[in-house]
């Protein structure tokens, strides 16, 4: 099932844990707590290093596939599951 940018925003604002399929590799999108407290929002290409990102708005801003923005590469996502 596809979905569009709008509800990816909405599991992202909800805290929803998302895993999918981009150009045959596997992304997730998570959430983690530093030990001072701190809330991030983790994204990462499956057993890659993670980026970290501060809040809904640093993530909608900088989180990126090769340079490409998750907004505009998002219609062409696939196997998405939302925990």
């Amino acid at each position: 099932m596809n979905y569009n940018f709008e509800e990816f925003k909405n599991w992202i604002t909800s805290g929803n844990e998302i895993e999918f399929s981009y150009q045959g590799k596997r992304y997730s999108v998570t959430y983690g707590r530093k030990e001072n407290g701190e809330e991030y929002i983790s994204f990462c290409e499956f057993y890659k290093p993670d980026m970290e990102f501060v809040d809904y708005n640093d993530f909608m801003k900088n989180a990126k596939i090769g340079g490409v923005s998750l907004s505009k590469i998002w219609r062409n996502v696939e196997d998405i599951n939302i925990f």
